[in-house]
Parts: C-alpha cells; sequence; structure tokens
C-alpha cells in the first residue's frame, strides 16, 4: 500500500523491529494490522486504518527498520516516510538513545512533526525527573507505555501528545546527550543458555525440534484414537446411504476418492496438525523465545547461506507457505533467494505435515514420518547451499526482544487467522480436489495421467498406482492425500522403501501451485519457472539416491 498520494492527514508509525509498533496500531485503531507477535519483521506491509479518537486522521503501520539494511521491508519503510510530514517515533525505554540515533540518522527527520512513544516500561521506566530531562532536551511529546497492554487513561494522554506534536529539530550531536542505554536485569535463564557459544545452538535445535514434534504426535495420538469411532458412527452410515444414488453420485461421494469418504479422512488427519503446529507457533513468538532460537542458529545457517533471520520465515512456512515468502520481504537483498528456495523445498507447510502423517499411518508405519521430516529438511539445506552459491549473508547486529510472558490475545488472534484459512481454503480446495479426481477415475481418464509420469515413477521402481498423489501434489501439499484411496490399501501394499519414497517424491517435486503463484508476484516469472527446475531437479536426484539407498537396506 502507498501512501504518496494521499498526505494530508496520515500519520505513520515508525521505529527499529520488535519495539511494539503493531501492538500500539491496534489500541490506537481497533484493527489488527495482521499478526500481533513478539518477532521481528512480523509486519511486511503497510496498514492504513482510521484513528479511534478521530476517524479522519488515519495511522500508518511500517515495517520494522533494521539499520544499515537492504531488505524488501526497510526500504518500502524508508521509502514512504519521506512523503509524510508526521511521524509517531516508537522506540524501547530501556533503548531510547540507540533507538533515536539509529531512526534520526536513516529517517532525516528534521522538520517532520514527531510524536515519541518509549514502549516496554515495564523492563524500565526512567524516574520523573529523568523524563522531564529527555522532554526538554527532544523538545517533542514523548509518551512512556507497555504497548502489550495499555489502559484507556493511558490511551487518552497518548491521543493528546500525538495533538501536540513539534516539529523535530535536533540532530545527532545533541541526541548524545541522552541517558546511556539500560540493560534489563535479572535475564532469563533461557536468554543465558542460548547466548553460549557450543551449548547456545544445540539447545536452540533441541528447542525446533520440540517445537514440532510434539504438535505432531499429539495430532497423530488424537487421529488415531478419533478415526475408529468416526468410520463406525459417521462413515459406514454414509455408504450404507448412499449406495442408493446413482453410479456417478456414488464415485463422487463414497467412491476411492470421494468428497464424503477421502475429505473426512483428510480432515480428520490434517486438522489437529493445523492446530497444534499453530499453537506451537504462536507461543514462540508471543513469548520471543522463536527470535532467541534463530539467532543462536545463525552461525550454522551461515554454512548454508542462510542466517537467523532467514530461518524466521522457513520457520513460519511450516504453518503456511504462502505467508513465509511474504514474511522474507524482511530477509536481505543477498539472502531472500535463499530464504525463499529453503521455505519451497524443505518447509513442510501444516497441511503437508498432516497429509504425509495420515499416509504414513494409513500404511501402519507412523514412525517414518520423523527420518521423512529430517531428510526432507537436510536435503533441504544442501539444495538452498548447491543452488545460491553466491549468497553471502550481511552481518547484522540487531536487538533482541525481551522474552515475556504469552498475550493469549494474540495467540488466539493468530490461530483463528490459521484455522480460518484451513477452513476457508484448504478443505474447500482439497474437497475440490476429491471431486475433480472421482470424474477422473469415473471417466477412467485417471489412467491417461498416470501415464504421463510413469516413466519418472519407473525410475524409482514405483508403480503407476501413485501417480495420481504425486500429480495432486503439485496443486496442493495435502493433494497427495488422494493416496488414501481404498482406506489406505494402496499404500498398504507398497513395501516400506516404496512408501517413503513415494510420500518424498510427491512432497519435493515441485511447490505448490499458490505457492509458485506467490513466488512469481514476489520476484517475477523468470525466479518461479527457475525455482522450480532446480527444485525438480534436485528433487528426482535425491529421490534416485534415497531409493538406491532405501531398496538396498531393505533388501
Amino acid at each position: 500500500m502507498s501512501v504518496k498520494n494521499k498526505t494530508d492527514k496520515l500519520i505513520a508509525l515508525v521505529g527499529l523491529e520488535s519495539v511494539g509498533k503493531s501492538a500500539l496500531f491496534r489500541h490506537m485503531t481497533g484493527h489488527q494490522t495482521g499478526i500481533e507477535t513478539n518477532v521481528k519483521g512480523s509486519t511486511v506491509v503497510l496498514t492504513r486504518r482510521g484513528l479511534k479518537r478521530n476517524v479522519e486522521v488515519e495511522l500508518v503501520d511500517t515495517p520494522g527498520i533494521r539499520f544499515k539494511d537492504d531488505s524488501m521491508t526497510t526500504k518500502l519503510t524508508l521509502e514512504e516516510i519521506k512523503f509524510l510530514e508526521e511521524v509517531i517515533i516508537v522506540v524501547k525505554s530501556p533503548h531510547l538513545k540507540n533507538d533515536l540515533l539509529l531512526l534520526e540518522e536513516q529517517l532525516h527527520l528534521r522538520g517532520k512533526k514527531v510524536t515519541v512513544i518509549a514502549t516496554h516500561k515495564d523492563i524500565y521506566e526512567p524516574s520523573d525527573e529523568e523524563k522531564h530531562f529527555v522532554k526538554d532536551l527532544l523538545n517533542v511529546p514523548v509518551i512512556w507505555c507497555n504497548s502489550r497492554s495499555m489502559k484507556e487513561t493511558e490511551q487518552d494522554e497518548l491521543w493528546e501528545a500525538i495533538q501536540d506534536a513539534s516539529t523535530w529539530k535536533l540532530n545527532s550531536s545533541l541526541l548524545h546527550f541522552l541517558p546511556s542505554d539500560h540493560e534489563a536485569e535479572n535475564k532469563n535463564w533461557l536468554e543465558t543458555v542460548l547466548r553460549q557459544k557450543v551449548i547456545g545452538p544445540l539447545f536452540a535445535l533441541l528447542l525446533i525440534i520440540s517445537m514440532f514434534a510434539s504438535p505432531v504426535f499429539l495430532a497423530y495420538l488424537f487421529s488415531s484414537y478419533v478415526e475408529p469411532f468416526s468410520e463406525k458412527m459417521m462413515i459406514v452410515p454414509l455408504k450404507e446411504y448412499a449406495v442408493h444414488f446413482p453410479a456417478f453420485f456414488q464415485v463422487l461421494l463414497i467412491g476411492d476418492y470421494g468428497a464424503l469418504t477421502l475429505g473426512w479422512y483428510s480432515f480428520l488427519w490434517a486438522f489437529p496438525v493445523v492446530l497444534f503446529i499453530g499453537l506451537s507457533v504462536a507461543v514462540t513468538e508471543e513469548t520471543g523465545i522463536q527470535e532467541h532460537i534463530t539467532h543462536a542458529l545463525d552461525p550454522w545457517l551461515r554454512k548454508i547461506g542462510l542466517t537467523g533471520r532467514g530461518l524466521i520465515p522457513v520457520l513460519t512456512g511450516y504453518g503456511c507457505n504462502v505467508v513465509a515468502v511474504m514474511q522474507s520481504r524482511s530477509c536481505s537483498s543477498c539472502t531472500r533467494a535463499s530464504c525463499i528456495s529453503m521455505i519451497s523445498f524443505g518447509s513442510a507447510c501444516s497441511y503437508q505435515i498432516g497429509a504425509t502423517l495420515s499416509l504414513f499411518g494409513s500404511a501402519g508405519k507412523p514412525i517414518l514420518f520423523f527420518p521423512y521430516i529430517l531428510i526432507l529438511f537436510i536435503v533441504g539445506a544442501i539444495h538452498t547451499r548447491v543452488w545460491n552459491k553466491n549468497s553471502l549473508p550481511l552481518t547484522t547486529v540487531s536487538s533482541l526482544p525481551y522474552l515475556q510472558s504469552i498475550t493469549w490475545r494474540g495467540t488466539v488472534f493468530r490461530l483463528k487467522g490459521m484455522l480460518k484459512q484451513f477452513f476457508t481454503q484448504a478443505m474447500p480446495i482439497f474437497i475440490l480436489i476429491c471431486l475433480v479426481a472421482s470424474i477422473f477415475d469415473y471417466l477412467h481418464v485417471m489412467k491417461g495421467l498416470s501415464a504421463l509420469i510413469t516413466p519418472i515413477l519407473g525410475l524409482f521402481s514405483l508403480p503407476a498406482d501413485v501417480a495420481p498423489g504425486v500429480i495432486f501434489s503439485v496443486f496442493r501439499k495435502d493433494g497427495m492425500m488422494v493416496l488414501n484411496e481404498g482406506q489406505g490399501s494402496l499404500l498398504q501394499s507398497l513395501e516400506t522403501w516404496q512408501l517413503f519414497i513415494t510420500v518424498y517424491l510427491a512432497s519435493t517435486l515441485s511447490s505448490c501451485l499458490v505457492t509458485l503463484f506467490t513466488i512469481y508476484k514476489e520476484l517475477g516469472g523468470r525466479h518461479a519457472v527457475e525455482l522450480l527446475g532446480k527444485q525438480m531437479i534436485t528433487s528426482i536426484i535425491s529421490t534416485l539416491l534415497l531409493a538406491i539407498v532405501l531398496y538396498t537396506y531393505f533388501n
């Protein structure tokens, strides 16, 4: 969203990352900007809403700025601020001096009307004497608050300060007279451990595994427990009732790819994964743990052309690849391609995780999910390094967010967004895939489609029957769940190594069309086509090597 053509009643919220701009935006406008989380780069676009106190005045929430950075989000903020006459500078109260020095250098504030908001006063609130000194030196309104929780009286005080905004006349020389920054006392033990050179990355890796292993295990237990009851109480009665329908409608509803039978089966295995992983990721973001984890892993990630910053969108990809690609805007220009490459190949979205868990579970071999997800990440890292050799991460040093208690409002909001996407986008599209597959099956077209990729499947000694799963996985990753046909009879007929190779190939041959379209919009058609070609090459080569190794091991 651009603000260039309408600057008369616009005020921008501007600041470094993780200072609380999006939370302030919610308090001041009554609207969410997107996902309000305690993680850097969660705002990747400009959002504009009218103020609650005066709807004719619009507030613009901008992405967080990083010092001497060439990311798309930083460029976007700096470009748009040029056209505004009034801004609200948001800084951390403990780092007020340093934040203002960095922002004054990049924003060229002289001549703009400015209000300063110092957040995180729960971490550090200066004395009344220090507050008066800061206000007198800056000669603009300054408010101290906790952006995560603001009372109505505090919001009234903030509105009054905005109305009294004054012209910024200072330069960096005078800002050096501000009180020195204050480090938070009694740092959390977790921060201390993650800052250790050797133990930190290992512990961070363990936390990441826990973030996803625990929700997936809980989802599997839930689905396994509910499945026999749902089969007896719902699916069997539906089949008995539908046998009186014409043959065509029987195929559509209760056939091998039936919208009721396969659709419900897929929902049962995918929804718990979306729910539990969404909750896990939301909690780690809200508390700030995710940023500390990625920072601890930064030295390791640089070896594959990524940084800790680049890992954040990759982790987001385990919820939704589309959101992750958009969040990669906060990456440096020289690492963004590596980040998107890793997302496309190695980030198994919640739908893909649900699908693979369902397939392995239907085959009676759920334990295969864990080596699958590990190999997917390892090959994804190798793929990223091989195809992005010239990617040299920038060395950036930025303050980490404070570890804070969970804000259930932000957590629930994020979770609601993921669940809404699941019910309004993922499941309807999958039901549509079921209907299309059923029609193709009824018209005997499925055999013709399977013949298209039979040569590829032949390379890995896979039967042509698995072709529909590979084909539909290109449209959506949960499209591979059509392999659950016949209540898993096809999957159960495969040898262990064939089962693993089938799921791996369907997962990696291509990113889904929605993700590819997002990459096209973000980086252009040429980049999307090149990424698709590279991913197909890596997928076929790695699948062939895995097939050789697994066939040798199991035979």
